[in-house]
């Protein structure tokens, strides 16, 4: 690589290979720059790999939930880091892979049901808009981490809530 070349790739940092990835990822595959409610389509981005994943594993989907959960996680701490990083930025809403993380946390050992799903997703919206305590604490943690985190609480209290509704109350509207 000539000389000039690194020095122009140093100047402009967001062209790498790593950073580009990391702003695909971190973007929820670019539906994060779509001019209106981010946060909200990006949630809806983790349908993608809730329809694909979910019921597969046999006697272990409930370990597969968790697993391709965390990798979602751990991937969006990654790629939020990079950009944050990168951009200078605190945490802007065009990042939404930790709505995506959040939103299957919620979902973890439940069924890909219509009503179950309209309702965590409303239900981890409104946690995720009002960040009721640790939320709006744990937002504050440094980089990707923080960024990530937040949605991830949101996301456990979506999981209880429905849990309650679910499996405790028993609702019928849900069988």
């Amino acid at each position: 690589m000539s000389e000039e070349k690194k020095e122009n790739q140093q100047d402009r940092p967001e062209e790498s290979l790593k950073v580009m990835l990391a702003y695909m990822l971190a973007t929820g595959l670019y539906v994060g720059k779509l001019p209106k409610a981010p946060g909200t389509l990006g949630t809806l981005v983790a349908l993608i790999p809730i329809f694909i994943y979910w019921n597969k594993g046999g006697e272990y989907i409930l370990i597969n939930q968790i697993f391709i959960t965390l990798a979602v996680f751990f991937i969006g701490i990654w790629a939020s880091t990079v950009i944050v990083e990168t951009f200078k930025e605190k945490d802007p809403e065009y990042i939404v892979i930790d709505e995506i993380a959040g939103y299957m946390v919620a979902m973890i050992g439940f069924p890909l049901n219509f009503k179950i799903m309209l309702l965590t997703f409303i239900i981890f919206r409104i946690f995720d808009i009002f960040k009721p305590p640790p939320i709006k604490q744990v937002e504050k943690l440094p980089s990707g981490l923080g960024i990530m985190l937040d949605d991830v609480v949101a996301g456990a209290y979506t999981w209880l809530v429905m849990y309650v509704l679910v499996y405790v109350l028993k609702l019928p509207i849900f069988f």
